[in-house]
């Protein structure tokens, strides 16, 4: 197999290469501002699924948390 390269192959290759490292270089230096940590330790409130009651009613809920 032979690789055979010309000036406009040289050059999209050039500009792929650098475009890539300009964008990594940007993202890096963008996430470095105001970052929040978080702790899988945290409490996570739960929603209410039933409420046990003596009076007969129904309820309609929808689930909109996807």
């Amino acid at each position: 197999m032979f690789l055979i390269f010309n000036k406009e192959k040289i050059y999209a290759y050039l500009v792929s290469v650098i475009t890539i490292v300009l964008l990594l270089g940007l993202a890096t230096t963008m996430s470095n501002k105001d970052t929040v940590e978080t702790s899988a330790n945290t409490t996570k409130l739960l929603p209410i699924y039933n409420v046990q009651t003596n009076e007969n009613k129904v309820a309609f809920t929808m689930n909109c948390a996807w």
